[in-house]
């Protein structure tokens, strides 16, 4: 995914400045795509120079002008394509595994205050998505803009159940190394002793 995109995006509900577009990230999809103002501002150029958006100059005393973004046509076309166009498998990098995966290396004290750490950042993440929520459901008032709420609170429920499912885990290793169970994981752990067996069944 592109960040014009997303600007496209946000644009598509009503016009908007660079600054309002930078609230509107932090508002609303920031727990999965972040952006700073200036990449904000320089993709804001390049759909400007494409021909996607028109710029409105609102003149202020005594302050900076203010450019209100309108998304055009071309603009509205260039989102429905994207939306409707199948995304190639993204690669996935954590760097947290990286660590973890080095860090026998680690006295005990020092791992499980990585994990620990790792698991206080998952909480404050969950907190953040509070947030996101209550924002987000703040003003439904129409039954095609519930519509639209509805669906970009689904990538809500995808990060909660997440990091639900990523905390838990993270419980059980930490409970692990201080009792000091260093038995290797197997995949009846991992998958359930039914998985096992039908996979089992299934190489017969």
């Amino acid at each position: 995914m592109s960040l014009k995109h997303a600007i496209l995006g946000f644009l598509s509900v009503r016009p908007l400045s660079g600054y309002d577009l930078k609230r509107a990230f932090d508002h609303s999809v920031q727990h999965f795509w972040p952006a700073d103002q200036s990449q904000i501002y320089r993709s804001l150029r390049q759909i400007h120079e494409a021909g996607f958006v028109e710029q409105e100059v609102i003149p202020r005393d005594g302050k900076l002008d203010v450019k209100i973004y309108h998304l055009t046509e071309a603009g509205q076309s260039e989102l429905i394509d994207w939306l409707r166009t199948p995304l190639d498998p993204q690669d996935n990098r954590e760097p947290f595994l990286i660590q973890l995966f080095f860090s026998g290396l680690l006295r005990q004290d020092e791992l499980l205050a990585l994990l620990k750490h790792q698991r206080s950042q998952i909480d404050d993440l969950l907190q953040l998505y509070r947030g996101v929520y209550n924002a987000s459901t703040r003003e439904v008032d129409d039954a095609d803009f519930q519509r639209r709420v509805t669906m970009s609170l689904l990538t809500l429920e995808y990060g909660v159940r997440l990091n639900h499912a990523y905390r838990g885990w993270l419980d059980e290793v930490i409970q692990r190394i201080e009792q000091g169970d260093w038995s290797p994981p197997t995949w009846q752990n991992m998958l359930g002793q039914g998985d096992a067996d039908q996979g089992e069944s299934n190489d017969r």
